[in-house]
């Protein structure tokens, strides 16, 4: 687990720094700054639509509903250990888990108020939740050792819930669908080896299409706009996975690190993929179709680190969301409102040693998936003390020298990218150290 100081800061502002070993290579570390404290001590999802963000707080019994800002709206209170959510494609009605009420709250979004309560049954303890099929569904504990998936009706005057008859999960399981695929519904094992499932779910019940034991243990799920794929996010991994829907024939792997916990799409597909701080980053974010990373985020520094569930975009993909939670106990959301730009990625090679009153030659390559401007120039400073502007050459290449004060034996060189209108800012340092 990472170690990091918090920064105080309302809505993010992307900076650069890496701290390699004396005399090793210099990378860029692309960090966003800044973090709004929530009036929240819990977490369990990070939901958004395209005016508020929602997160449900269990130990608060509440859904805080804040703006695109991170400004909070209200704070819905009195939902028992609020867990799952999701909404109605219309944005009008949020529907919120309530295991400690064995009940699903129907929240009016205009208004921020409980409008309904929906009974799950005695025991059942509901968790996750999706709409397909024009059910709601939900997975709920069906006995001491087994897990189902009930639903229920949304267009009855009563709503009917109905229960699994025939359980087949150890954990309740994580649930998600897609407007692209209506009537399927997914289903990941969330405390085991029992795999995912998918259902057709057009006639009201549950009918199994594809199933995949290659996967547990599941933290987060979802499924793209077109229908065509799901992603999941298994913390034992070191990868995100994504899966073909008809299927569950693994399609491609997303290298983003120890500890994967957490899966957004915006309404194009683009992926947005948390891990734990298992490295430098926080979040990899790809375009459709791509398994390369094109952006890089490291959240705000401190002692927190990415929650389970807790990235969402804005549907139209201009901002993404993610939730921290610091070990003073606060939760922390970050807003980055730049996400469509590229990082840039700086790279350093320097000697380790090199001889006092000598000059040090320092070579660098900046690199992006998405092209640089032609005529671009980068900042240096020697611990501090700006350095002339180095050009960068067409292929990304640059180079400088510098002769530092003799006293000045371990020098630190840091170079900069200002960034452009295609590319956030970034950085890369590297030491030397000068011998007699």
């Amino acid at each position: 687990m990472r170690l990091r100081r918090r920064a105080a800061g309302v809505v993010l502002i992307l900076a650069a720094a890496s701290f390699p070993l004396l005399g090793a290579p210099g990378t860029a570390a692309a960090q966003a700054q800044g973090g709004i404290v929530l009036p929240v001590r819990s977490h369990w999802q990070t939901l958004a639509d395209s005016r508020q963000v929602y997160v449900s707080a269990p130990g608060d019994d509440a859904v805080l509903a804040t703006d695109h800002d991170g400004q909070v709206v209200k704070k819905v209170e009195g939902l028992d250990g609020a867990r799952g959510m999701t909404e109605s494609a219309d944005e009008s009605t949020l529907y919120v888990a309530l295991p400690d009420a064995d009940a699903i709250s129907v929240v009016d979004t205009a208004t921020l108020t409980e409008t309904r309560r929906i009974p799950t049954g005695a025991g059942t303890a509901p968790e996750s939740l999706a709409l397909a099929g024009g059910r709601l569904f939900f997975g709920y504990q069906a006995t001491d050792f087994d897990a189902g998936i009930g639903s229920v009706t949304l267009t009855d005057a009563t709503p009917t819930v109905t229960l699994d008859t025939a359980p087949v999960w150890y954990g309740k399981p994580r649930l998600a669908s897609s407007p692209g695929a209506p009537d399927r519904l997914v289903a990941a094992e969330s405390q085991g080896a029992l795999g995912m499932r998918v259902y057709d779910v057009s006639s009201g019940t549950l009918r199994e299409t594809a199933y995949s034991d290659a996967i547990a243990d599941v933290e987060d799920v979802a499924v793209t706009p077109d229908g065509s794929s799901v992603i999941t996010a298994n913390g034992s991994n070191y990868y995100h996975q994504r899966w073909r829907l008809s299927d569950l024939t693994e399609e491609a792997r997303y290298e983003t690190g120890p500890y994967p916990n957490s899966v957004a799409l915006d309404s194009h597909g683009t992926l947005a993929a948390g891990i734990v701080a298992g490295g430098d980053w926080d979040l990899y974010v790809y375009r459709p179709g791509e398994t390369d990373a094109y952006r890089t985020v490291a959240l705000s520094p401190g002692y927190a680190d990415l929650v389970d569930r807790g990235v969402a975009w804005a549907p139209d993909g201009n901002r993404l969301f993610a939730t921290r939670f610091p070990y003073s106990g606060e939760v922390v959301l970050d807003v980055i409102t730049d996400i469509a730009k590229a990082s840039s990625t700086i790279t350093l090679s320097a000697p380790p040693t090199n001889p006092v009153g000598t000059p040090v030659t320092v070579t660098g390559k900046l690199t992006s998936l998405v092209p640089f401007p032609k005529h671009k120039t980068v900042t240096v400073t020697r611990s501090g003390v700006a350095l002339p502007d180095v050009k960068v050459a067409r292929d990304g290449t640059f180079r400088f020298t510098d002769t530092p004060p003799d006293w000045n034996t371990y020098p630190q060189y840091t170079v900069t990218y200002a960034g452009d209108a295609r590319h956030v800012s970034g950085s890369g340092t590297v030491m030397v150290e000068f011998v007699s």
